[in-house]
């Protein structure tokens, strides 16, 4: 049985989840769009976006109570394949040299100005 858990800290989007879904030993957190959490809007840039999606699906592992340490694998959607550099950044900065497991995927659409959106896979 699977077990959902929502984050109040991560604003609702067109995102597929702004929650996890915790199940067998893993929570899944579906892909963020890089949204502000104060203003809700998309914002700019593909650093920032990444950061942001990033800390979104943080946010929402550790009110599962997990964390960064037990992230397993991430899914990074992109609909610009040069923003991979930024990707790159912002999980060297959280991870450090050992990061998770990345799947990069190109898409033709996250979502209205987004170019990056990040979902993982943790241990629970």
């Amino acid at each position: 049985m699977r077990e959902i858990i929502s984050s109040k800290r991560v604003p609702g989007s067109k995102s597929p989840v702004s929650q996890a879904t915790r199940g067998g030993g893993l929570i899944f957190v579906g892909g963020q769009m890089p949204r502000d959490l104060v203003s809700g809007e998309i914002v700019s840039g593909a650093l920032q976006q990444a950061r942001i999606s990033l800390a979104h699906c943080l946010a929402i592992l550790e009110d599962a109570g997990s964390g960064a340490e037990k992230v397993l694998r991430t899914d990074v959607f992109l609909t610009d394949l040069s923003a991979k550099d930024a990707v790159n950044e912002v999980f060297t900065d959280i991870f450090g040299d050992c990061p998770p497991a990345r799947n990069l995927v190109e898409v033709s659409e996250i979502g209205e100005n987004a170019i990056v959106e990040i979902g993982l896979v943790a241990l629970s």
